[in-house]
C-alpha cells in the first residue's frame, strides 16, 4: 500500500509544473547557470535505482508485519466455547515513518481442536494511549492514560465505551512512563483509585520579581533553603543534577508514583523514597507494591540490564510507611490471586548484565522469602526436584526480562489453584512455562526443538493468549485452554489464522558442546532462487549462495527461532543467514553465561568463526562471498575480526560497535559493562577510577588497536544519540581507518539511540547494508 501511494505521488510530481521546470533547467546551455544537483534531476543508473527499490521493498515486506505486545481473554459466560480477545500490536507506518500502536478485538469459537473467528473489529490506532486498564470491580470501567501531545496529558475514565471523566494532568507531573522497566497502570482493589508512574513535576523556572525591598528584609540568618521561584530566580532545585536512567530514558525526569482518585478526579504525586526510583506499581488492599531501582552516587543505565541494585517495596496511598520487602536486583512483582503473596524475578547484582533469574515468593503474612525456581547452572538431564520444586527435563533456568502483566490462570478443574504462566528463553527457543504454586511443579507447554517460538502475552481464567512465529513466519496469535488433571497441567493450543511462509527455511545447528563451550546457531536460507534473489543468488546451488554471519549483541542475549525481520529481509534477497548463539548466550545454563567473563575478545570470536566455517564445510554458503553484520557487542566482535581475520569476510557492516572499551567505560551509561566482561571489579556504590592498568587491559581487548590490520570493506552505522555505546569512539575509528587507506564508509542517524530503531534509521540502515554488500561482493 505504501509503495502504491509513493508511485501515485511520484506520477503527480512528474507531470507538475515544478518537474517541467526542473527538466528545462537540465537542458540549459553551458553559458547558463547550472542547477543544483537534486534527487529529482540527478542522472541515476536505472539498474541502481531498481536495485535500491528491490532492497526497500524487501525491507517493507519483512519489517512491516505486526508485533504483538499484549493481550487479554475472557470466556463468554453464556457460551463457554466462545472466547473474546483484546490485543495490542505495534506496526511500522512507512509513509509517516512512525511506529503505531494498534488495538484489536475478536471473538473465537473453540471447538474440535480449531479456533474459528466469529467476529473481528476493525483495527483502532491507540498510539496516543500510554496505558489502559479495566477496573477489577467492573470490567466495563476502563482507566486510560492519554498523551495528546508533547505537553498535554490526560487521565480518562470510560464506562461502557463512553467517556465519563477526563482530567488534564499536564501541569501536575511530566510525561507518563510507558515502558516495561518503570511503567504501569494499576487499579486499587476497591476500584476507587488508580496508580501509575510519571515524571516528577518540574521545578519552577524564574518568574518576574513582583515584591519590593522592605525594611527588615536583611534580618535573620541567610540559608540555602529556598523553595519555589522567588526573588526573580528559578527554584534552586530546577537545575540540580539528578541524572537519568540512561539509554531510552535520555532527558527524562525521575519517575514517581501518582494516585488518581476516580470519584473526585484529584491527582497526587507521591514523594519517592530517598535514593529509589519507583516503577511497576501493583495494588494490594491498603498499599502499593512496586519495584524500586536504587541509586546512591549515580544512576546506571537500566534498560537491557537485569543486574541493577533494586528491591520490591510497599508504601501506602500517600507515599508513607515505605517498606523494603526484598533487596537484590529484583523486578516484575506480581500479586498472587489469593493476595497473600508477591512473586517476582531476581538476578545476581553486578557482573553480567543479564543471566539466569530466580523466581521468588514473598509471603505477606510472615514476611518470609522463598525460592520457587532457582538458578540452574547446567541444563537438567532429567526431571528433578530442586528446592522443593519439580523441574522438567532439559530445564535451563529462567531467562525473562519481565513477567507478563497478567500471568495467572485457574483451570476449571482446580478452582482457586494459583498457576503462573510465562515465557523464558530455552536454548535457541522461547518457551511457555507454567508454575503451580500449590504443588510446586514447573511444566513446559511449547516445543523447544527449534520448530517454533512462543511467547505469553496474557492470561485470564483458564485461557492463555500467546504469540507464535518461526524464522519464516511473522507473529500470529494463538490461545490455549488450561486443564488440570491431578498434579498434571496441560494447555491445548489453538492457532488463529494461517500465516503463509515465505521463500525461507531454517535449521538449528549445534556447534561445540564440550568443556565450557555452548555454541548453537540458527541457519536460515531461501528455499529456491526467485525474482527477488536475482541480485545475489540465481543458480540454485547452496554452495554459491552468499552467507551473512550475524551474531547477537549483549553479549548476554540470544537469538531464538522467532521471526527476525533483518534476517528475513536478507534471506528474501538471496542470502543464507547464520544467527550465532555463542557461549555466554542466555538459555544454556548459568555456567555458560559465566564462561564468557574474562574472555570477551577470544571465546566468542573463535566460536563465530567456527560457526561460519561449519556452513562452508556443509557447502551451504560461498566461502568467497561471506559477509558479517553485527551491532553493539557483535559490532565489537566484527571490528575485532576485521583486524584479526582479514580476507575472511568480503564486507563487514557494524551497527553502533564498541571500538575502544576504555573510552566506552568512560562515556557509556553502563560503565560497569567493560569491567564485568573483562572480569574486573566494579562497585555501584563507589564507581572506580579508570586507572592506567585497567585502561591497558581494556585497550588490549579493543578493536581500536587493530586499525592498521583492517583491509576488507567496512560500513559503520551509528546513532548520534546512542548513550549505551557513544559514537565518538567510532568517529575516531572511521578517521583513522580512512587515514590508513582502509575501504570504510560511515552513516550517522541524528537523534537516534543504540537500537537504531526509528523507521527511517531502520529502512536506511537495511538498504545501506544490502547496497554495501552488493558492492563488496563484486570485488
Amino acid at each position: 500500500m505504501a509503495y502504491m501511494v509513493r508511485q501515485t505521488v511520484n506520477s503527480m510530481y512528474l507531470n507538475s509544473p515544478s518537474a517541467a521546470a526542473a527538466r528545462s533547467a537540465v537542458c540549459r546551455s553551458p553559458t547558463q547557470s547550472a542547477p543544483l544537483t537534486t534527487n529529482a534531476n540527478r542522472d541515476n543508473s536505472r539498474a541502481s535505482v531498481a536495485f535500491a527499490r528491490t532492497a526497500r521493498k524487501a525491507f517493507e515486506a519483512t519489517y512491516g508485519t505486526p508485533v504483538f505486545t499484549a493481550a487479554t481473554a475472557l470466556r463468554s459466560a453464556g457460551q463457554p466455547n466462545v472466547v473474546s480477545i483484546d490485543y495490542l500490536s505495534s506496526q511500522r507506518d512507512f509513509v509517516r515513518d512512525s511506529k503505531r500502536q494498534i488495538a484489536g478485538h475478536m471473538a473465537l469459537a473453540l471447538c474440535d481442536g480449531k479456533a474459528t473467528v466469529l467476529t473481528k473489529s476493525p483495527p483502532a490506532d491507540v498510539s496516543s494511549t500510554s496505558w489502559s486498564q479495566p477496573s477489577p470491580t467492573d470490567p466495563s470501567v476502563v482507566a486510560v492514560l492519554r498523551t495528546a501531545s508533547a505537553s498535554e496529558r490526560f487521565v480518562e475514565i470510560w464506562r461502557d465505551g463512553v467517556l465519563e471523566k477526563s482530567v488534564d494532568v499536564s501541569s501536575v507531573h511530566g510525561q507518563f512512563y510507558a515502558d516495561s522497566t518503570f511503567g504501569r497502570l494499576a487499579w486499587s482493589h476497591s476500584g476507587t483509585s488508580v496508580v501509575y508512574v510519571a515524571e516528577k513535576p518540574e521545578y519552577e523556572k524564574a518568574q518576574p520579581d513582583k515584591s519590593a525591598d522592605e525594611a527588615g528584609d536583611d534580618e535573620g540568618e541567610v540559608t540555602d533553603e529556598i523553595a519555589g521561584s522567588v526573588a526573580g530566580i528559578a527554584d534552586p532545585r530546577r537545575y540540580t543534577f539528578a541524572g537519568d536512567w540512561g539509554e531510552t530514558f535520555s532527558g527524562k525526569r525521575p519517575p514517581a508514583l501518582v494516585v488518581f482518585e476516580v470519584d473526585s478526579g484529584s491527582v497526587c504525586v507521591l514523594p519517592p523514597p530517598e535514593g529509589v526510583s519507583p516503577g511497576q506499581a501493583q495494588c494490594l488492599d491498603d498499599c502499593i507494591v512496586f519495584t524500586g531501582y536504587q541509586h546512591t552516587v549515580r544512576k546506571h543505565g537500566v534498560v537491557y540490564c537485569q543486574n541493577r541494585p533494586s528491591g520490591i517495596y510497599t508504601c501506602d496511598f500517600e507515599g508513607k510507611d515505605v517498606r523494603c520487602l526484598f533487596s537484590g536486583s529484583a523486578r516484575s512483582p506480581r500479586i498472587t490471586p489469593s493476595r497473600r503473596g508477591v512473586v517476582f524475578l531476581s538476578t545476581a547484582t553486578g557482573g553480567p548484565h543479564a543471566s539466569t533469574s530466580e523466581l521468588l515468593h514473598y509471603d505477606l503474612a510472615t514476611g518470609s522469602v522463598s525460592t520457587l525456581v532457582p538458578v540452574i547452572a547446567e541444563p537438567l538431564g532429567a526431571q528433578q526436584k530442586i528446592g522443593g520444586t519439580l523441574l522438567p527435563q532439559g530445564f535451563v533456568g529462567i531467562y525473562a526480562d519481565q513477567l507478563p502483566l497478567e500471568p495467572w490462570i485457574s483451570p476449571a478443574e482446580a478452582p482457586g489453584r494459583e498457576v503462573m504462566v510465562f515465557s523464558s528463553t530455552w536454548r535457541s527457543t522461547t518457551a511457555v512455562l507454567a508454575l503451580d504454586l500449590h504443588h510446586r511443579v514447573l511444566s513446559l507447554h511449547s516445543p523447544v526443538d527449534g520448530s517454533c517460538d512462543c511467547g505469553v502475552l496474557g492470561a485470564n481464567g483458564d485461557i492463555v493468549v500467546a504469540k507464535h512465529s518461526t524464522p519464516a513466519q511473522p507473529e500470529s496469535l494463538m490461545v490455549g485452554e488450561a486443564k488440570q488433571l491431578g498434579q498434571e497441567l496441560s494447555i491445548c493450543w489453538y492457532k488463529i489464522g494461517h500465516p503463509t511462509a515465505g521463500n525461507a527455511e531454517w535449521e538449528v545447528v549445534c556447534g561445540s558442546q564440550s568443556g565450557e563451550s555452548r555454541l548453537e546457531s540458527i541457519f536460515m536460507y531461501p528455499s529456491k532462487p526467485d525474482h527477488e534473489t536475482r541480485y545475489f543468488w540465481t543458480d540454485g546451488n547452496p554452495a554459491s549462495r552468499p552467507l551473512a554471519v550475524v551474531p547477537h549483541g549483549g553479549p548476554h542475549s540470544t537469538y531464538t527461532v522467532a521471526y527476525n525481520p533483518l534476517a528475513a529481509g536478507l534471506v528474501r534477497l538471496g542470502f543464507g543467514v547464520l544467527l550465532v548463539n555463542f557461549t555466554g548466550s542466555l538459555g544454556f545454563g548459568q555456567n555458560a553465561v559465566l564462561a564468557q567473563i574474562g574472555k570477551m575478545d577470544t571465546l566468542s570470536i573463535d566460536e563465530i568463526q567456527e560457526a561460519a566455517s561449519s556452513i562452508h564445510a556443509l557447502k551451504a554458503g560461498d566461502i568467497q562471498r561471506t559477509v558479517y553484520v553485527g551491532g553493539s557487542y557483535s559490532g565489537y566482535t566484527g571490528a575485532l575480526l576485521a583486524g584479526r581475520a582479514p580476507g575472511f569476510y568480503s564486507g563487514i557492516a557494524l551497527r553502533n560497535p564498541v571500538i575502544s572499551i576504555g573510552e566506552n567505560a568512560a562515556m557509556s551509561d553502563i560503565p560497569d559493562w567493560a569491567y564485568a566482561e573483562l572480569g574486573l571489579d566494579y562497585s555501584f556504590e563507589a564507581p572506580p577510577e579508570l586507572t592506567p592498568e585497567d585502561f591497558a587491559a581494556m585497550w588490549r581487548a579493543s578493536p581500536s588497536r587493530l586499525v592498521d590490520k583492517v583491509k576488507d570493506p567496512l560500513l559503520l552505522l551509528l546513532g548520534a544519540g546512542d548513550r549505551r555505546v557513544p559514537p565518538a569512539q567510532s568517529y575516531s575509528y572511521f578517521a583513522r581507518l580512512k587515514a590508513a587507506g582502509a575501504p570504510v564508509q560511515c552513516k550517522v542517524y541524528p537523534d537516534v539511540g543504540h537500537p537504531l530503531n526509528t523507521v527511517e534509521a531502520e529502512r536506511d540502515s537495511f538498504v545501506s547494508i544490502v547496497r554495501f554488500f552488493a558492492s563488496a561482493l563484486k570485488k
